[in-house]
């Protein structure tokens, strides 16, 4: 691989850090002119540089009073002019922390409040603490903006100030921290952020919090990044997002955006609140940040969408399956008219599709007038749900209306449809009641292969009729089945239900199946088509989960004449 040659100059930044850096740049300027304005110019600072320390002479408790504070402790001796007024104060005792504040060259040496830092007077610092010598009146928990001058450069800091008297003297606590932690622990523990973090634009200055060093994966202690390394981190497509974000803050406006952040072994997804700081008048002279490691639950939330976007892939194709499935059911099962009668016999049928489209069953029934004079009628329950089960109704139905008319007795049809059943789906089963009814013999013969077993309504009496059941359809190739006889009397009804009528989860099938027997009973007077309709009302739950379907046979009177072969 070809080296670069020495002393090659670096490639040129991609135009989106350079535009980053240059929007820093110029909020810094604009930042540093209004500090050095609020200071009052460039001659009150080189008054402040050039202003000579004072030789103070600590009150003995004095040390021991700002060594036992870890904050930024300083201990004010008042000035006053002939007349006893304050005019100034100068610090007589500063702990380790609040030499940072108060710089010093001599252990023994103080500085006038007013010339070092130029904002006191402006800001009400020295107005606050000449009340508190002069009335007693502690200053508990004030906060105060402050533009520090340390070392001929101005430095914005935000001080929760506690001010009390003591021996003639102020002690002074400027807490840095502890109005920057309630600015933000209300948001931390609304939001869950975990980091935060300030960076001053004119004098570059930035400070972070513990958890910031754990999301960018720097060790402690070490620099902070500045905005720009920030946005050097970034994946280069959030980089422009970046950039519009810093805009909007450097404009004096708050901003919550969410950017990758590349690092060494991965890309973390990074939630950041930005706000400005600045003073009450002049430009934006910091930023804030609260910050959220999110990659956990970005990851989620992608879990989470494919799962959705799954989810309703399969709901369409369940809907457009229940479309064509109902479309389907509606050609296969041709309406029944309200009242049918033939040969004596008048049925009836209460045929309730469940009400999701989700739910829908393999239901179906036949009344079919045969040119010998006979009548087939027919019931039966495709297994499951859906396009499946239809398909296999149809089948069922379709088969047995053709294999009806060769004359072969119920329980060879019912032999045939079990092999159509066995041989459409292996998967699947199905239930069925066919039954033949012989005018010439008043004589109903039924085959049950794993069905509901019908019921006998006489003389106001309802039975179930289960002489026999036979296997259900589709289990094996090759069944045996038997057929069951009843002489039909004149005012008999027998009736013939699927399992969505009678069987509940939670219940067992006897349970449903006694309702139907008291059920029927009850209502055993009405008309074919109104005992049907009444008893499927009584008995299906709301909502129907399930399809369902009762046909009722009622004779009667005397079939008409005519010829008739016996099964």
């Amino acid at each position: 691989m070809a080296q670069a040659a020495p002393g090659a100059p670096d490639p040129p930044a991609p135009p989106e850090l350079t535009e980053i850096d240059a929007l820093l740049t110029r909020q810094a300027r604009e930042a540093l002119r209004h500090s050095f304005r609020l200071l009052g110019g460039e001659a009150v600072r080189d008054a402040a540089l050039s202003a000579p320390e004072l030789p103070v002479d600590p009150p003995d408790w004095a040390c021991e009073v700002v060594d036992a504070s870890a904050e930024p402790t300083v201990v004010f001796a008042p000035v006053t002019d002939a007349t006893g007024q304050v005019v100034d104060f100068v610090d007589v005792a500063v702990n380790a922390a609040g030499r940072a504040l108060v710089a010093r060259s001599l252990p023994r040496h103080g500085q006038l409040l007013t010339v070092s830092q130029p904002t006191s007077e402006a800001s009400g610092l020295f107005a606050a603490l000449r009340r508190v010598l002069t009335t007693g009146e502690p200053v508990t928990g004030r906060d105060w903006d402050a533009t520090l001058l340390l070392g001929g450069e101005p430095l914005h800091r935000r001080l929760r100030i506690t001010a009390t008297r003591h021996r003639g003297h102020v002690v002074v606590t400027f807490d840095g921290t502890a109005r920057r932690h309630e600015l933000i622990s209300d948001r931390v523990q609304e939001r869950g952020l975990i980091g935060w973090g300030e960076w001053e634009l004119a004098s570059r200055h930035s400070d972070w919090s513990p958890g910031l060093y754990v999301i960018f994966d720097r060790p402690p202690g070490s620099a902070p990044l500045t905005l720009g390394e920030l946005a050097r981190r970034l994946v280069p497509e959030d980089r422009t997002a970046f950039r519009v974000a810093l805009e909007h803050v450097l404009s004096g406006l708050p901003v919550e955006l969410e950017l990758r952040l590349r690092l060494t072994d991965d890309t973390r997804h990074i939630r950041f609140t930005l706000e400005p700081l600045r003073a009450a008048s002049g430009p934006v002279w910091g930023v804030q940040a609260l910050v959220r490691d999110v990659s956990k639950s970005y990851l989620r939330r992608v879990q989470l969408d494919e799962a959705v976007h799954a989810a309703e892939r399969r709901r369409q194709r369940a809907d457009a399956e229940a479309r064509v499935a109902a479309r389907l059911r509606e050609a296969v099962l041709p309406s029944h008219p309200p009242e049918i009668t033939v040969q004596g016999v008048t049925s009836a049928v209460a045929y309730r599709p469940a009400e999701t489209r989700s739910s829908i069953g393999g239901d179906w029934y036949n009344v079919q007038p045969l040119p010998d004079g006979r009548v087939l009628y027919a019931l039966g329950d495709a297994a499951g749900h859906g396009l499946d089960a239809v398909a296999r109704m149809a089948a069922l139905r379709g088969g047995l209306a053709g294999l009806a008319h060769t004359g072969q007795p119920v329980e060879k049809l019912t032999a045939w449809l079990n092999r159509i059943t066995f041989d459409t789906d292996t998967d699947g089963t199905a239930t069925a009641i066919v039954c033949r009814y012989h005018p010439d013999r008043e004589l109903l013969r039924w085959v049950c292969a794993g069905h509901v077993p019908p019921v006998l309504l006489r003389d106001g009496k309802a039975t179930l009729l289960d002489e026999t059941t036979g296997l259900l359809l589709g289990v094996l190739p090759e069944v045996t089945y038997r057929a069951a006889e009843l002489p039909l009397r004149g005012g008999d009804t027998v009736l013939m239900c699927t399992d969505g009528l009678v069987e509940r989860r939670d219940e067992d099938i006897t349970d449903g199946l006694a309702a139907l027997l008291c059920a029927v009973e009850r209502h055993g007077g009405l008309s074919p088509q109104q005992l049907v309709d009444t008893v499927s009302a009584e008995l299906l739950p709301a909502p129907q989960q399930d399809d369902s379907c009762l046909l009722a046979l009622r004779r009667g009177h005397a079939p008409a004449d005519g010829r008739v072969r016996g099964d």
